[in-house]
Order: structure tokens, then sequence, then C-alpha cells
């Protein structure tokens, strides 16, 4: 019997709360880290752009922009999803793109999603490395400089290693897609 996970992490942090392992400050404190509300909210908005449609009609428009080619679905969705992650966290690239990506395999009966999913998360990683606010890291170096008495980085730049980071990976993981995920459809 399957359960849903989020059900499985509610009932454990009951046992432990029950079974006096945890005092209720602790069992609650994950709640009031920022970055657990983020995802709360990205999923909330995840949930949105495939109820609404909005997922199906971005996946529909990337679909026509690819056509038949897997090979330009795979650079579409690597240079979109790093497009998106130069300026969102790479969680919150993957919350907003998740639902299209899915969509996208869903309409392709051909299509393994795993072939999407995977490349998708590279991309959030990789596009995060462009700019100041992309990725936690880049604000880390540039307050270490700026404690050191350098001059402060401007927002772009750690561009160029960025875009040569989204095109070496983009290259990279070409060939590996090809041997380390399945091409079967879902069952």
């Amino acid at each position: 019997v399957k359960r849903r996970s989020g059900m499985v992490a509610w009932c454990a942090l009951v046992a432990l709360l029950l079974f006096h392992i945890l005092i209720p400050e602790e069992a609650l404190s994950g709640f009031a880290n920022s970055k657990v509300m983020m995802l709360s909210c990205l999923l909330v908005v995840g949930g949105a752009i495939v109820q609404t449609g909005l997922a199906k009609m971005l996946s529909s428009r990337i679909l026509k922009l690819a056509g038949n080619s897997e090979l330009r679905l795979f650079i579409l969705i690597m240079a979109v999803t790093s497009a998106i992650g130069a300026f969102v966290s790479n969680t919150g690239t993957v919350a907003l793109m998740l639902p299209i990506v899915v969509s996208l395999a869903a309409s392709n009966p051909h299509m393994n999603a795993s072939r999407l999913l995977m490349p998708l998360a590279f991309a959030s990683s990789m596009g995060g490395m462009m700019t100041l606010i992309g990725t936690p890291p880049n604000l880390v170096i540039q307050n270490t400089l700026t404690d050191a008495g350098y001059p402060s980085l401007s927002f772009f730049s750690f561009l160029p290693v960025g875009l040569i980071c989204v095109v070496v990976g983009t290259i990279v993981l070409l060939p590996l897609r090809q041997i380390f995920l399945s091409k079967r459809g879902p069952e």
C-alpha cells in the first residue's frame, strides 16, 4: 500500500511529539524557516500553474518550437530553465518549471519524464551561476570580498562564467542523457 509522503511526514512528527522525543517548539521549528515557507508557497504556485492550464499552454508552445526533435526540446528546456534560474532560486525554478515539464512529457506518449526532469534540475543549478542572486554562494563571495575591502561585484559579474557553465553543462548532458536516462515512456 502506497502512502503519500506528506502524510508519512506528519505521522512521524505526531509520533515524535506523542512519545516526548521532541517538544512542540522543536517539532514546529522547521516551519519558521523562510526557505520552507518559500518552497511551500512555490509548490502552491506550481499547482496553480497546472490548475489554470498555464502549464499546458506553455508546454504546447515549447513543443511547437521543438517540433518532433527531442534534441531541440532538451535544449529549449535547458535554456528556459537556466534563464529563469539566473533570477530565481534553484528550488523556485524547479518548482515553477516542474508542472510545465511534466505536462510536456504527458503530452508526448513516447517521452519519459525522467529524460526531461533530470536536465531540468541541472539547468536550474547552472542557471543560478549567472547572476549575483542566482545562488547563495555568489552572495557569500560578494560579502567576503566587500568585508575584505575589495570593490562590490555587479549584478552580472558572474554572467561570463555562468554562461560557459550552462553551455558546457548542456554539451556534457547531451551524451549522458542518452546513456543514463531511459527512453521508455511511462507504462
